[in-house]
C-alpha cells in the first residue's frame, strides 16, 4: 500500500487513530506519512490548510485514509 519509503517500520496500526499536530511540514508531515502508510486513519492539523490538504491528498493517494483539521495550538 505505502509509496512512501518505512525504515523500521515494522508496526500494524490498522484500525488505530492518530492525531498529528504540525503536520504542514517538516517532522509531522513525515509522522502522517509514517502513520498512514502503517495503516493508521489520521488526523492531521496545523495552521497552513492548503499544505495539510496536499499532504491528505498524498495520504489518500497511496490507499491510506486521512481527514485536515485547521489548527492554531
Amino acid at each position: 500500500m505505502p509509496d512512501f519509503p518505512l525504515p523500521n517500520a515494522s508496526f500494524d496500526l490498522t484500525g488505530q487513530v492518530a492525531l498529528v499536530t504540525g503536520a504542514s511540514s517538516g517532522l509531522g508531515h513525515r509522522f502522517a506519512q509514517v502513520l498512514a502508510a502503517s495503516g493508521a486513519r489520521v488526523a492531521v492539523a496545523a495552521r497552513r490548510t492548503d499544505k495539510l490538504q496536499a499532504l491528505v491528498d498524498t495520504i489518500r493517494a497511496a490507499g491510506g485514509q486521512a481527514e485536515a483539521f485547521a489548527l492554531d495550538v
